[in-house]
């Protein structure tokens, strides 16, 4: 007997919903991966480093590090291009490939509105430290 139509848009459907499950399964399973990142970039000042810089600037992971009291850290640019990739994934910095002359392609971050409530306003508050007294050792330890 061969599947009729019907049959094949059920298994369709059916295996449509299991691969939302899934994928739904897999968000609610790392969802703290992504306020744990903002958390890091907030104490490593990223989002202050970029947004000082000026509204208009685009800074590439080089530029950032520059700015960082890191030394003897290779790799350094490479880690926090990463936490600036995941950020701009949700909007919290902007992200632009360039391409260079010689044909290689840079990432330059830049700010957005949600940076701007994440960095020092002219009184020197931001809703950065709701995100780190959330994310506080001793607040996430009660859960």
């Amino acid at each position: 007997m061969e599947p009729t139509e019907e049959m094949l848009q059920a298994v369709s459907k059916e295996e449509e919903e299991e691969e939302e499950a899934y994928m739904y399964a897999l968000k609610l399973t790392s969802a703290s991966v992504l306020p744990m990142t903002l958390k890091a970039a907030i104490e490593l000042e990223l989002l202050e480093i970029i947004a000082r810089a000026g509204p208009h600037a685009k800074l590439s992971p080089d530029d950032i590090v520059a700015s960082l009291p890191i030394e003897n850290n290779p790799q350094a640019a490479d880690e926090v291009d990463r936490v600036l990739r995941l950020l701009a994934a949700y909007g919290i910095v902007d992200c632009a490939v360039e391409v260079a002359a010689d044909g290689g392609s840079s990432r330059k971050y830049s700010v957005t509105p949600l940076c701007k409530l994440l960095t020092k306003d002219e009184g020197g508050v931001s809703m950065a430290s709701l995100c780190l007294l959330v994310q506080d050792k001793v607040h996430m330890g009660s859960w």
